[in-house]
């Protein structure tokens, strides 16, 4: 009999371990053959799931204590139980991930991870540290590039506030004009950690989740969404790559994102740098206004210079 290319079914891990071990036993002799040997009785109530998805025949991958990948629909054997991570991939819609829970009861599957659209749930998660929730959720690319640029959003704060404040006592001019400079880039990095925040939560938000369409002790069902222009054009206005994310580009998406935070990080070191040197220039025009005729040959030097 030819076996189904469109299913792969990976040996559960504990299973394996226990069916390698008995096989040394038959061949030992301490056990019976496998021909006398019993089968474990499913769990009380459990019969056999069906899996289906919508669009039919996508790709599912189920991981949890046992693997299986393979082209729904899908027959699950009464011992597949607990909590699983679902993926599911299909040509014309974005892949998405979620959460199964398989009762030992018998009763109906229940999704364990986020559904789609926005609940207060997602909302409080995504104001988390810019990257968390993508982290846990197992984003593993979009995840990081948030995560580097707020905290070096937030670093750069910290930096900042502690210069003005060492500066701030100071009764020279120059720490005084330092100190307005670091007052100024203080506030050009909270825009941007701020900016990167909000991204991260839109972001978030935005990710394409399972839908838990049909549920009952035999079948459950579920889909990803479909792609089309419009979802894909709003989330690449909105967020930087988002639209690629969503559309299965998600290294295109990368590049986007991590080019776009890159960019303002430089916009923001720019501006500090222009605005430290327009502070010198006003600071070298007040000197000049006020310069001895022996002064006033190195004052216009000064000026020249930050011209």
């Amino acid at each position: 009999m030819k076996s189904n290319p469109r299913f792969k079914l990976l040996v559960p891990r504990r299973r394996a371990r226990s069916l390698t071990a008995a096989a040394l036993a038959v061949a030992a002799g301490f056990l019976p053959s496998p021909a006398g040997a019993q089968q474990p009785a499913p769990p009380a109530g459990r019969t056999r799931m069906t899996v289906l998805t919508s669009p039919v025949d996508a790709l599912v991958t189920l991981t949890g204590e046992s693997e299986l990948r393979a082209t729904s629909p899908i027959e699950l054997e009464p011992l597949w139980t607990g909590r699983y991570r679902v993926t599911i991939e299909a040509p014309g819609h974005a892949t998405v991930r979620g959460a199964l829970l398989f009762p030992e009861d018998g009763s109906r599957p229940t999704a364990r991870s986020e559904p789609p659209g926005v609940t207060p749930g997602i909302l409080l998660r995504s104001l988390n540290v810019p990257g968390f929730p993508h982290l846990l959720s197992r984003r593993a690319g979009r995840g990081p590039a948030f995560l580097i640029a707020g905290a070096g959003g937030l670093g750069a704060i910290v930096l900042n506030q502690a210069e003005y404040r060492d500066r701030l006592d100071r009764p020279d001019l120059e720490s005084q004009d330092r100190a307005g400079d670091f007052r100024h880039a203080r506030r050009s990095w909270t825009i941007y950690t701020g900016t990167v925040w909000g991204l991260s939560a839109l972001d978030y938000i935005a990710r394409a989740r399972m839908r838990l369409l049909e549920s009952t002790p035999t079948r459950v069902t579920v889909g990803a969404p479909r792609l089309r222009r419009a979802g894909v054009m709003w989330r690449s206005i909105l967020i930087p790559g988002a639209g690629q994310d969503y559309a299965n580009r998600k290294f295109r998406g990368l590049v986007w994102l991590g080019a776009t935070l890159a960019s303002g990080a430089a916009y923001f070191v720019a501006v500090e740098s222009r605005h430290q040197i327009l502070t010198k220039l006003t600071r070298a025009e007040a000197l000049l206004a006020t310069a001895s005729p022996a002064e006033f040959a190195d004052r216009q030097a000064d000026v020249d210079h930050f011209v």
